[in-house]
């Protein structure tokens, strides 16, 4: 559409609309008589949209204008008097009038008066509020993001009133525009931090954006890793946390994730349990989430090695154990493992895409039926059974699912290594996934290192959960980060 000015004439005004819009049956134009003044108007909006209790009332009030008014307030000002509540800004041109009609917004246009304006009476589709579906805990608020930015924003404006908590948006795309917002607290995210933010939403501002983990794919540090490097939530609570660290949250529309960066290794393994139960407990299960994450990409692997090519390291017993429970299987440990553990992982992606009455019957049910028939049928031995059955629980106890993910994808490479080299390919395979850590970082931040990235003084909260009287104070101090 060509960017010419509106016509004066109403009549005018809708042909040209109509033309444009003649594929656009969704798109309703309904006329309007303000009798007091004998002017006709046009309301333009989609259907769908609106709230249409605020627009009848709009519509109400303005049919009421007596004759009497006329005389003393011009049309114009009686219209802006009624709509000041939803009045957004005036359209001039054809081209901005089309956009603002698809961006949800309602246009009411006057006969004689060139003007359009945009008014705000769009009713959002979104959920209710409820408890989040990836990071339920037992103890602690159960309130989660939705798909609405506006509520999203709320909801974080609610649990925090301080003044220097700040909120940047901007629309990114192309085709669709979408709203993206930066949240973080002025003082305490640094300088440098919020320049390099900034810096690369601004490289990727013209992609149309669907939810944040496209966004996040593509400001991260480096796409060759299976690591996120960003760590995402739907928890107000872990929103806050990490603002209150000096960390930047982004939030786009649309999406119940926030990402929050920078991001350690030592914060995707932190739940808001060990925060809202004893430090001893919460200690607790800092170190079984950290051992998880050894047996789940580590223990197929070491059964691989021992049995293969280093059965002299096992106890005897032990060893005459294994033996028997292989006797009649055909194939070597390796192709058993993979068996199983590409079975598993097919169960469990059928358990996601099914409904959730349907998905629970299918993982437990068919694990426990494939498993049993594979080791009658002498495909599998039952100790390998057992050890696909362990990872796949230890897989579980990493709070962050992306991160897991990682983890589960790695436990075939393990495999792999510990296949032609034993447990020297386990023990090389172990140096390469942690070399490659130490070399990640997360917005120029160290990826993985034994402290939060903020401090020394935050170390005791890195592994264990100490008691919150021996972690340094809560002030609200600006946070000063050397630059690397």
């Amino acid at each position: 559409m060509k960017s010419k000015p509106l016509h004066i004439k109403l009549d005018q005004k809708q042909e040209e609309l109509k033309s444009e819009l003649d594929m656009q049956d969704d798109v309703v134009f309904k006329q309007i008589f303000i009798p007091g003044y004998e002017v006709s108007g046009l309301f333009v909006f989609v259907n769908g949209t609106m709230d249409y209790p605020a627009f009848n009332e709009i519509v109400l009030d303005l049919s009421a204008a007596q004759v009497e008014t006329r005389h003393s307030v011009s049309i114009e000002q009686l219209v802006i008097s009624k709509i000041c509540s939803v009045r957004e800004q005036d359209v001039e041109t054809y081209e901005t009038a089309k956009e603002h009609i698809f961006d949800g917004k309602t246009l009411l246009f006057l006969d004689g008066i060139v003007n359009g304006y945009v008014l705000n009476l769009e009713k959002e589709k979104v959920r209710t509020l409820g408890e989040t579906s990836t990071e339920r805990v037992v103890r602690g608020p159960k309130m989660g993001f939705i798909e609405s930015l506006k509520e999203n924003i709320g909801l974080i404006r609610q649990y925090s009133n301080h003044p220097n908590l700040i909120v940047q948006q901007q629309k990114f795309g192309t085709m669709e525009k979408r709203e993206v917002a930066l949240i973080y607290y002025e003082g305490k995210a640094s300088d440098s931090l919020l320049k390099e933010v900034n810096k690369r939403i601004n490289e990727v501002k013209a992609t149309d954006l669907q939810d944040s983990g496209m966004l996040e794919e593509l400001i991260e540090d480096t796409a060759l890793t299976p690591f996120p490097q960003i760590q995402n939530t739907e928890r107000p609570d872990k929103v806050l946390a990490a603002l209150q660290e000096g960390r930047v949250v982004i939030m786009v529309d649309g999406s119940p994730f926030a990402l929050m960066a920078p991001t350690t290794i030592t914060m995707l393994l932190q739940s808001p349990d060990d925060y809202y139960e004893r430090w001893v407990a919460g200690s607790f299960l800092r170190i079984l989430r950290y051992l998880s994450l050894f047996v789940t990409v580590f223990l197929s692997g070491i059964y691989i090695s021992l049995v293969s090519f280093n059965p002299g390291l096992l106890p005897s017993e032990l060893a005459m154990t294994i033996a028997g429970t292989r006797e009649n299987v055909p194939f070597p440990p390796f192709v058993e493992a993979i068996i199983m553990e590409v079975t598993i992982e097919l169960l469990r992606e059928a358990g996601i895409r099914l409904p959730s009455p349907i998905g629970q019957t299918v993982g437990l049910v068919g694990g426990v039926i494939i498993g049993q028939a594979a080791v009658q049928a002498n495909i599998v031995s039952s100790l390998m059974v057992i050890i696909v059955s362990i990872t796949t629980i230890t897989s579980f106890t990493v709070p962050q699912y992306s991160f897991g993910l990682a983890f589960r994808a790695l436990r075939f490479g393990a495999m792999i290594f510990a296949a032609v080299l034993g447990l020297y390919g386990t023990t090389l395979f172990f140096i390469i996934v942690i070399s490659h850590l130490s070399k990640l970082t997360s917005f120029q931040e160290p990826y993985f290192q034994p402290m939060d990235f903020i401090g020394k003084k935050t170390w005791r909260d890195a592994f264990l959960r100490l008691p919150k009287r021996k972690k340094g104070g809560d002030s609200f101090e600006p946070v000063r980060r050397q630059n690397s």
